[in-house]
């Protein structure tokens, strides 16, 4: 793999998972020469895979790890323009419910995604409202509202994700602190937390995790196709948010678990 270097550690770590899930079994030794890459590094992306019980080393190579087929493992995205038609009924209705926890006069941060674009929607009547987005899709939702005073979050855009990453964006995440933040995720587990299924692009995932850090309350809003998914990139852990949104397709037993770890679960129905 001639252009292996010029990849992101996450994007090759995806890559390797998707090797060990198709053979079952890998070695070092195969892995080192089909990613240009030193043995050493290999054991060094393995040990990562294990921690996030993604897989079993063994000597001289890794196994897939039995008990990850309870959940569905995820590391490729859609696009945002394919996310934005899916269940849409049921975004809408998470949306709408998000939206009735927002005040007049809230500073809010809020990232891009299809579930958080449809929460902009319903932002639109509130009063004095404080925007602070790395979003670009959010971007006309709030530029030309009065009631709404608007920070764009600036970076390096990522056209298929619609936002702005990369080290910028994360120091002018720094320099704010909301009331409430809301959130998209792509994957929320009881053991792994929230995760993000984004390899190729890690800094969607750090940008997540900047706002997380600056926040007084954490607002994170999955339809029901997000819970018991665990994806390659890790987020927080599952106590970090104070309130999950999400739809009547949740099963009742896993939003009783959620709330024994200590997050709100509020259920939006459709």
């Amino acid at each position: 793999m001639d252009d292996s270097k010029k990849i992101f550690r996450e994007e090759r770590l995806a890559m390797m998972y998707r090797i060990i899930q198709e053979k079952h079994k890998v070695f070092v030794v195969d892995l080192a020469e089909q990613f240009n890459i030193s043995e050493s590094s290999v054991r060094l992306d393995l040990a990562e895979l294990e921690t996030r019980n993604l897989i079993l080393r063994t000597h001289g190579g890794a196994i897939l790890k039995d008990e990850i087929t309870d959940n569905k493992v995820v590391i490729d995205l859609d696009s945002i323009n394919d996310r934005i038609t899916h269940l849409q009924k049921e975004k809408d209705a998470i949306a709408r419910k998000t939206a009735s926890l927002i005040n007049d006069g809230d500073t809010i941060m809020i990232d891009g995604g299809s579930t958080t674009k449809m929460v902009a929607k319903y932002l639109a009547d509130k009063k004095n409202l404080t925007v602070i987005t790395n979003s670009i899709i959010l971007i006309p939702d709030f530029l030309y509202n009065p009631n709404i005073n608007l920070y764009s979050l600036g970076g390096l855009a990522q056209k298929d994700h619609g936002v702005c990453v990369g080290y910028m964006t994360d120091e002018f995440v720094a320099q704010f602190h909301p009331q409430k933040t809301i959130l998209g995720i792509d994957g929320i587990s009881l053991d792994k937390g929230l995760t993000a299924a984004n390899p190729s692009v890690p800094a969607v995932s750090t940008v997540k995790r900047k706002m997380i850090e600056v926040s007084d309350q954490l607002i994170i809003v999955a339809d029901h196709s997000k819970l018991n998914r665990i994806c390659l990139m890790p987020v927080a852990p599952i106590d970090a948010m104070d309130i999950l949104v999400t739809d009547s397709g949740a099963p009742r037993d896993f939003i009783a678990q959620i709330e024994q770890k200590g997050p709100r679960v509020i259920v939006a129905e459709c």
